[in-house]
């Protein structure tokens, strides 16, 4: 089982998922000019950082309110589309934080990597055949959008969270 899934709920805890969730909230809105290139590597980087520091709740809470805030700010058009987004976002934490936990020199890359894929995989697969059934046609930008820049983007943003959780873990000590 995934042992760091029950955390004991206190303030720095909760003091901590805030934090993340508005520091994904933050990439999110201040740079949605920069679009999915800057934008998905942050967030993803983010959850990842979420998953690492915090807990998988915590990252899957982050993980479920980005994709719906970015539906409520206009971000991201159709709201069909947020629920398999929130849904990629816990397959990517839950993915990582098994692969890593089960692995052991290699865990945290082999982890990006399966929780990457996995984002991958759900996305692309429901967006090309699943939202059919609730949208009539879903636009060929969205499609692109939600297929192999998410691999990318998870990957980026996964990585990046490797190197950065390094130096929260090393000054948290």
């Amino acid at each position: 089982m995934i042992k760091t899934a029950v955390k004991q709920l206190n303030v720095s805890y909760l003091t901590k998922t805030g934090v993340l969730l508005a520091l994904a909230l933050t990439f999110q809105i201040g740079f949605s000019t920069f679009a999915q290139p800057a934008v998905g590597p942050l967030v993803n980087m983010t959850l990842f950082i979420a998953a690492i520091y915090v807990g998988p709740i915590s990252a899957a809470l982050i993980g479920t309110l980005t994709p719906l805030s970015a539906f409520l700010l206009g971000i991201m058009p159709l709201f069909p589309i947020v629920s398999f987004i929130m849904i990629a976002n816990v397959t990517l934490v839950i993915l990582f934080t098994f692969v890593r936990e089960i692995n052991g020199k290699y865990g945290d890359v082999l982890g990006v990597i399966a929780g990457a894929a996995g984002k991958f995989l759900f996305l692309s697969i429901s967006v090309r055949y699943i939202a059919s059934y609730f949208l009539p046609q879903v636009p060929p930008k969205i499609v692109e959008m939600m297929t192999f820049p998410q691999l990318y983007t998870a990957l980026i943003g996964g990585f990046i969270a490797l190197l950065v959780s390094k130096k929260l873990i090393k000054y948290n000590k």
